[in-house]
């Protein structure tokens, strides 16, 4: 606005608690949602759930390279030739056998064999394993004690430092395979589940620990991985809570509970994966097991051996396993971030929308919550797919939207409120299509103090004591009612202020809630239409009785800059304005008097309305309270 200064500027300084306040309450929030969604926490689940969903927005995997999988699949169950399961050990050997005749690096059963069989079977399978010198066996991991003591040591290892062992899995007891299969092995690792609270199988362990034996034992995929790759468990140093050094080349980052979140490369069957019964039949092409890791193990529905994954509802144990040994030989899982890092964040955004929505009008806030929201899931995707790190999703989601919509709501209904109370109290003075239009910072801008350049114009009526002071005191203010209902209409016709009922006097104002190009010529206007309003209001009365002559009233117009603001105490305040030139309109309306006029006005006001209205000089006269003679003007009527 050009021509508006404003006086006060401590309403730009009074935003300052608020916002300081609003920053400190979305931090707390960051604080408590970031616990919330924490390991342990109660939103914790719905964090997981974010992971997921980023493995199925990731493009650009790599396949699979050192894996394959043996299934025992539906075909193979049903294969006649087997029999039910478990089948004889003669089969498990001659798979064997065919397998090594194919050079793969490793052979790995995610069988248990710990249970005895015939004779021969056994002798069978123990001689085939010995002759591959690569087949790695499975303990299972049970509440049981173990058996068979000398054979668990056999896969027992000890690492060069483990640290955090309580985060370890400890089992009552991990049943080895039997004795003559144990010492055959070129080794073998515990198999277990580690699930998420949701049942999810997002993780994986790589050491535990039986409860009676000293110790430490291997998971399977971790065994075949450093029996392949030559790693020396000697050399291994795991912090359990934070990472795991398994070779000079291998740092696998963990999380607080010294598990590795698991990169998995694709739903179920992306693991290229062949019937038991197609390799004993010899259908498969030359090369499809050289140098590779092979896995046996159960792929049939019904079999028990699925787990939920972030990429299929129902993937084989199995394909879980060579995952991860994917994952060890490419090192390539997941990096987690710690509670710190969600934290940091989670604080970052919340602050940000809370700065935005506190400042900002609410479409804008919205737009920048989005902005943020938007830029943090393209940040994390591509930190995702790209490195493999795992940005935290609900905490800084859910912190930012519940920061804007808490002080959104907050400000929409205490701005609401604050809405209401201006436009009552500026409906008091103005026309009620004027305040419509007046946003709050206008009506705030105007209630704080600003100078504008304003007309002002003063009507009081002549002679109206005397028959008040004898009349009927109902019929004075009937007559005062009526008086000033007309012409507050008439103001509010023009557009014009109230700015005050004294008495028997109105004070109009023109240009100071509202910028009015024309403001002058408005307070002209008004000042015509009231004497002929007059005129009609006089001819009633008359005809009424109600008094014994005419109403007069004498009216005087100014223009100049103003003050204008609300002025008053806590208990009561008055929109007003206030000027050198307020008061001169006011001596104007009084001088009406001395002259025998009705409407009188200043040069400035004359000059304005030249040739729309005609107009008297009057000369100037000396004014109480102006510095110099004013030259004054009298309106007659409309030219």
């Amino acid at each position: 606005m050009d021509d508006a200064e404003p006086i006060v500027e401590k309403s730009r300084s009074s935003h300052l608690p608020p916002l300081i306040r609003w920053l400190l309450l979305a931090g707390l929030l960051a604080i408590v949602i970031a616990w919330l969604c924490s390991p342990g926490g109660p939103l914790y689940s719905y964090e997981l759930k974010t992971l997921d969903s980023r493995f199925r927005f990731r493009a650009d995997v790599r396949a699979p390279q050192d894996t394959v999988i043996v299934a025992i699949d539906e075909r193979s169950v049903n294969d006649s030739r087997l029999g039910r399961w478990p089948w004889s050990r003669q089969w498990h050997a001659k798979l064997i056998r065919l397998l090594a005749a194919e050079k793969p690096r490793a052979i790995a059963f995610d069988i248990i064999f710990s249970e005895p069989s015939t004779l021969a079977d056994d002798a069978a399978f123990a001689s085939a394993c010995a002759h591959a010198r690569n087949v790695y066996l499975s303990l299972h991991a049970s509440d049981l004690a173990s058996r068979n003591h000398d054979a668990l040591v056999r896969f027992a290892v000890q690492p060069q430092i483990v640290i955090g062992q309580d985060a370890m899995p400890t089992y009552g007891g991990l049943i080895p395979p039997l004795r003559e299969f144990a010492a055959a092995a070129a080794g073998g690792g515990a198999i277990a589940a580690s699930t998420d609270p949701d049942g999810v199988m997002r993780r994986c362990f790589f050491l535990s620990r039986e409860i009676k034996n000293e110790g430490f034992y291997p998971t399977l995929p971790l065994a075949v991985v450093a029996g392949t790759e030559h790693w020396p468990y000697s050399g291994m140093r795991l912090n359990l809570g934070k990472d795991a050094r398994l070779s000079p080349q291998t740092l696998i980052p963990l999380d607080q509970r010294g598990n590795a979140l698991i990169n998995y490369l694709g739903p179920a069957d992306t693991v290229p994966r062949i019937s038991y019964v197609d390799v004993l039949d010899g259908r498969f092409s030359p090369g499809t097991f050289r140098d590779k890791i092979v896995l046996v193990g159960f792929t049939a529905a019904g079999l028990l051996d699925e787990y939920p994954t972030p990429m299929h509802p129902r993937m084989a144990g199995v394909e879980v396993h060579a995952n991860v040994i994917e994952n060890l030989l490419h090192g390539d899982f997941l990096t987690p971030r710690t509670f710190g890092n969600m934290l940091g964040l989670t604080l970052v955004l919340a602050l940000l929308t809370a700065l935005a929505a506190a400042t900002l009008r609410p479409v804008v806030g919205l737009a920048v919550l989005f902005l943020l929201l938007a830029g943090y899931d393209v940040l994390a995707l591509e930190a995702f797919a790209k490195s493999g790190v795992v940005w935290p999703g609900l905490a800084p989601h859910l912190a930012p939207l519940l920061s804007f919509a808490g002080i959104a709501v907050f400000r929409l209904a205490t701005e609401e409120a604050g809405r209401r109370r201006l436009r009552d109290e500026f409906g008091r003075y103005a026309p009620p299509q004027v305040v419509a239009r007046l946003d709050s910072g206008e009506m705030r801008e105007r209630a704080a103090g600003v100078k504008r350049d304003i007309t002002a114009l003063f009507a009081d009526v002549r002679g109206f004591t005397n028959w008040s002071a004898n009349a009927d005191p109902h019929a004075v203010i009937s007559v005062l009612n009526t008086y000033f209902e007309s012409m507050t209409q008439l103001a509010f016709d023009v557009e014009g202020t109230v700015d005050n009922i004294v008495g028997d006097e109105i004070f109009v104002t023109f240009n100071a809630i509202e910028d009015q190009a024309d403001h002058i010529h408005r307070a002209v206007d008004l000042a015509i239409n009231m004497i002929s309003a007059l005129e009609g209001l006089n001819e009633r009365w008359m005809a009424q009785g109600t008094l014994p002559e005419p109403m007069r009233i004498g009216i005087g117009i100014n223009t100049g800059e103003a003050l204008v603001g609300s002025l008053g105490s806590t208990i009561r305040t008055q929109y007003t304005v206030l000027g050198q030139g307020v008061n001169l309109a006011a001596r104007l309306q009084s001088l009406n008097k001395e002259l025998g006029t009705t409407i009188l006005c200043t040069r400035e006001v004359a000059d304005a309305v030249e040739g729309t209205v005609i107009l008297r000089n009057h000369g100037e006269h000396a004014i109480r309270g102006h510095p110099v003679p004013v030259e004054v003007f009298e309106i007659i009527g409309r030219a």
